[in-house]
């Protein structure tokens, strides 16, 4: 048991790709939790039972998030000319595997032994493997929702996750979530949790048959342009994952309360190289509800304005629109795929029973309104030597089209290019896209990127992407069609086992409201952001790593000139087969606007990631504490505060805390049998 905890903390600390996941966030402009849970649970179950390499194919191999596809492609076409590896002390044979790619995905792959092999559903049910997590968490001030009993529940976030795993072949899975304000065991959450999720996920059963899932689940088609629930790859410092890919269809594993289906799904291999994926879903979702007009024919119908995500209920009117939309979804798709080709055909149908009807404004007239939509593409993906050719076009049942063309090039040893062009117009209509752009919702955008990895030597490598774009129509804050474009450039500096080094600026140029008092009309302002990051990390010992950051950011506006900058010290504590490990931070901040807001990974429990953002002037600082001491048990803790020198307020509506300071405690319990 210690070493595979030992191995755990390995790859939950060092093999985390943050820097690429913070700069999807800063890209997206959200500030929120993430549950990332399926992507360490795979891990995890990878570790105790590693990929055969030899066997491997793209899907399995992305499944890793640790390669790019240039790798991807060097490692298959390795094994496609040279035969199987005997050991792994080949991947270094590879142009495009640096050592510290190799060390990252050695825990999760083998070159002995086979994954093709039939196990009764008995065994599967007898020698599993059991997780049980327990999590509590509270902010410790007073919050405005609780002061003025606006909230009707408590300021205790409780959690609850069940997950039985033989191998990566069987999984069954139970979850249980109550936020903080929300009632437990009373009002309108009398059968305990305010969330509860649910899955039975067969894997590979037979030989015709792929994934079975009952209960909750998600699906990736394509490059997302119709559909995808996974996370996703977008504008970072990896400039080569672009490529979106993996297995279509997971169990469902996160808290997060709309995204996700409820039903089932199971793919099916047709021979040798067709798979196809069917799906049916029906559940109840929270939306805005409005009445109708009643000078209308259809007068008493209620409508729903929006779709709310939040999965918040705390108040009476958070309530009243909780599981108030029936929705229903189905659809599916049929895969051709050989070593070097893939070609699918995705199709999604949805419906509501109630109106959708979006408050009508300038910008969003053109997105989807109504009782039902349907989607469907065709995508592809081609490997032809060093190049990796990918894309998809879709189409909505109103005309509307999308379409995403990708190239990644191995141009040189030393030398990897990515090309991508977007066209989404206006008139394309989705729910459920979440594919690569500048903007979220897969319509009105076209645009070019290129990014480059120059490799100078094994310390040394410079990677840089440039991104341009353009907007047809209007869209929110910008009252005409509007353009920007995005540059960044980061220089690495690594040496094997004592410090990795690396700086990075990143500009970006849009079009905003220029809110002009005088004028009836805002005319658009050009914006100009600018922000440069030093990143350094030592490692002292094998268990002991030091980290610093400092970054700066500008933001130009007309007149406005504003300016920001945050830095921290990490301390990373993870011996080796010890009991006892921590993380901690403390970091100062002064930003003078939204604007110049800076966004900073932080670590925190096992499965849990964090990504605030920093605005106006103070410090933050938290430790992690993780213990294993007692069989079979893993104990956490985790303690945050952060203090505003400058604001006598923190947070807003019914989130306010009067004061300038806010406290953050977690616990987590894992018990594993």
């Amino acid at each position: 048991m210690l070493g595979a905890t030992a191995q755990e903390k390995i790859y939950i600390g060092d093999v985390v790709q943050e820097d690429m996941i913070t700069n999807i966030i800063e890209n997206l402009e959200s500030n929120e939790e993430f549950d990332f849970n399926t992507l360490y649970e795979d891990l995890e179950l990878l570790s105790r039972n590693p990929l055969s390499i030899n066997e491997s194919t793209y899907e399995s191999l992305k499944e890793l998030r640790l390669l790019n596809d240039i790798q991807i492609n060097d490692l298959l076409q390795h094994i496609d000319t040279n035969g199987p590896l005997l050991s792994t002390l080949e991947l270094q044979a590879i142009a495009s595997f640096d050592l510290n790619t190799i060390k990252s995905i050695l825990p999760f792959i083998k070159v002995s032994g086979s994954d093709n092999y039939q196990v009764g559903l008995g065994k599967m049910l007898r020698e599993g493997k059991q997780d049980l997590f327990l999590k509590w968490r509270r902010t410790l001030e007073d919050q405005k929702g609780y002061l003025e009993d606006k909230y009707l529940g408590d300021p205790n976030r409780l959690f609850m996750r069940y997950r039985y795993n033989y191998e990566s072949r069987l999984r069954i899975g139970f979850t249980g979530e109550k936020d903080a304000g929300e009632s437990f065991f009373k009002d309108s959450n009398r059968a305990g949790f305010d969330f509860y999720s649910a899955h039975i996920h067969l894997k590979d059963y037979k030989s015709w048959l792929g994934d079975v899932i009952i209960g909750d689940y998600t699906i990736s088609m394509g490059q997302g342009l119709i559909l995808s629930n996974a996370f996703g790859s977008g504008k970072s410092a990896f400039v080569m994952n672009l490529r979106r890919g993996g297995r279509s269809l997971r169990s469902y594993n996160s808290i997060n309360e709309a995204l996700f289906f409820r039903g089932g799904a199971a793919e099916f291999k047709l021979g040798e190289n067709y798979r196809l994926l069917a799906f049916a879903s029906r559940k109840q979702i929270d939306g805005n509800l409005v009445e109708r007009d009643t000078l209308e024919i259809e007068s008493g119908i209620e409508l729903f304005s929006s779709i709310i995500q939040s999965g918040f209920h705390r108040t009476a009117s958070e309530i009243e629109d909780e599981r108030s939309i029936q929705r229903t979804s189905a659809g599916g798709k049929l895969e051709y795929k050989s070593r070097n080709l893939k070609i699918g055909i995705n199709t999604l149908y949805e419906s509501f029973d109630q109106e959708f009807l979006r408050t009508p404004t300038l910008y969003n007239q053109f997105q989807f309104s109504g009782t039902a939509l349907w989607n469907g593409s065709i995508d592809y993906g081609y490997r032809l030597n060093n190049i990796n050719l990918f894309g998809e076009v879709a189409v909505s049942d109103n005309s509307g089209t999308a379409q995403l063309h990708g190239a990644l090039f191995s141009l040189d040893r030393n030398l990897d290019v990515s090309l991508l062009y977007r066209d989404y117009s206006r008139e394309y209509q989705s729910l459920n896209s979440n594919s690569f752009g500048e903007t979220v919702g897969t319509n009105n955008e076209s645009g070019l990127y290129i990014g480059a990895v120059l490799r100078f030597n094994n310390e040394w490598y410079l990677s840089a992407y440039a991104d341009l774009w353009k907007h047809d129509w209007l869209r929110f804050r910008r009252d005409a069609p509007s353009n920007g474009k995005e540059f960044l450039f980061r220089l690495n500096h690594y040496k094997k086992r004592k410090y990795s080094f690396y700086a990075q600026y990143r500009f970006e140029q849009k079009a905003l409201n220029a809110n002009i008092e005088s004028s009836p009309i805002d005319p658009l302002g050009i914006t100009n952001s600018h922000r440069l990051r030093l990143n350094y990390e030592q490692t002292v010992t094998k268990a002991l790593k030091l980290r610093n950051r400092v970054e700066f950011s500008w933001f130009d506006r007309d007149d406005e000139n504003t300016r920001g900058y945050l830095l921290y010290q990490d301390i990373i504590f993870k011996p080796i087969a010890q009991d006892f490990s921590f993380t901690a931070r403390y970091c100062l901040f002064d930003t003078e606007s939204f604007d110049t807001r800076i966004y900073a990974y932080e670590n925190d429990l096992t499965y849990e990631f964090f990504i605030p953002f920093f605005q106006n002037r103070g410090k933050r600082y938290y430790v992690n504490l993780r213990y294993d001491g007692i069989p079979n048990t893993t104990l956490e803790f985790r303690a945050a505060r952060t203090i505003l020198e400058n604001q006598e307020t923190i947070g807003s509506g019914n989130e306010t805390i009067f004061g300038n300071k806010r406290t953050e405690l977690k616990a987590q319990l894992r018990f594993r049998f």
